[in-house]
């Protein structure tokens, strides 16, 4: 091999790990939104069953209960 070639085998290289890299960043961006989107979604639900639990009937704090034996 000449120097040349050795040259060019050494960039392609290099071209293809930066390549494989930015696909890597990539997927972990995506993989990030998604998961905040997740996350923002089950917060979302938590808050409303609360105060889903939170409007339900309350019990009448003026409701005397009478104590037995």
């Amino acid at each position: 091999m000449t120097s040349t070639s050795k040259e060019a085998v050494v960039m392609h290289h290099e071209f293809q790990t930066a390549r494989q890299a930015e696909i890597l960043a990539r997927a972990a961006r995506r993989r990030l939104a998604r998961e905040a989107e997740e996350a923002a979604k089950a917060a979302k639900e938590a808050e409303a069953a609360r105060t889903a639990a939170d409007s339900g009937p309350a019990p009448d704090s003026r409701t005397r209960y009478a104590r037995t034996a």
